[in-house]
């Protein structure tokens, strides 16, 4: 009966350390496929791992110390973290060059505008006006104070309305090439309205004429200087006044009136 066991413990002995063998053999022809496997099963808990290697340092303080160098070796979870960044980055550095480029182009843009509207300024002239020449009837007193005549020719803009350019002109007074003349036309006159008929110029003026406050001579100037230059135009032979657009027969004040109640022509004077 021992005879038997010891044969038995020896077979199952024998069963085991090649059982045992096999496996050895298994494990390293397929070791490569077992450790990826393993990979998986497990899966990757650690992004880093330290290597560690002895090794000999240059400098001789260390040298044969025994110390170890750590090498650092990035997963691969940071290392493609670490691309995103670097990725994000490009986009806003690109974006900040598109932003600059931009900036730049934009002043040019803005000068170009400019110099066109000032090229559209510089092109766009005032149209001469054309002019045409008037006789204003002017006055002046000699050396006896005597009240005088005096015809002028004046350069006004042409108009389709030449009588009331010429009168309104007349009411604006000499200028500085008048020498020696003056008006006796009250300031502040205004020519309301003209209108010509039969040769008849009707002038309608603001209140502002119906009182000189000179004297019968100034008066009487005043009418003449009107006269003298309406009746320069052909279509006209005789002037009637009218005061706010009343026909009144006689202007100026109580104690001193002259009559104008109908036309008056050079004859008058």
């Amino acid at each position: 009966m021992g005879g038997k066991n010891k044969q038995k413990t020896g077979l199952l002995l024998a069963c085991w350390l090649l059982l045992a063998l096999g496996l050895v053999i298994f494990y390293f022809i397929n070791r490569e496929k077992i450790h990826k496997n393993f990979d998986r099963v497990t899966g990757k808990t650690s992004t880093t791992s330290v290597a560690v290697e002895s090794t000999e340092k240059k400098s001789d303080s260390n040298k044969g110390n025994g110390l170890i160098d750590l090498e650092y070796v990035p997963g691969e979870a940071e290392t493609e973290s670490t691309t995103e960044v670097i990725d994000v980055n490009n986009v806003e550095q690109e974006s900040s060059v598109t932003k600059i480029e931009v900036e730049k182009q934009n002043p040019q843009k803005e000068e170009t505008v400019s110099k066109t509207e000032d090229k559209k300024t510089e092109t766009v002239k005032p149209k001469d006006v054309p002019k045409t020449k008037a006789k204003l009837c002017f006055v002046y007193v000699d050396s006896d104070g005597k009240v005088i005549r005096k015809m002028t020719t004046k350069e006004v803009d042409k108009t389709n309305a030449p009588l009331t350019n010429a009168i309104k002109t007349l009411l604006d007074g000499p200028d500085s090439s008048d020498k020696e003349c003056m008006t006796l036309i009250p300031a502040g006159t205004r020519l309301l309205g003209a209108s010509v008929k039969n040769g008849i110029a009707t002038l309608n003026f603001s209140d502002e004429f119906e009182f000189n406050g000179i004297n019968a001579d100034s008066y009487r100037a005043q009418l003449m200087q009107v006269v003298y230059t309406a009746t320069e135009f052909a279509t006209v032979e005789s002037v009637q006044f009218l005061i706010e657009g009343q026909r009144k027969d006689y202007m100026g004040s109580e104690e001193l009136q002259i009559w104008i109640g109908s036309p008056y022509s050079r004859s008058n004077f």
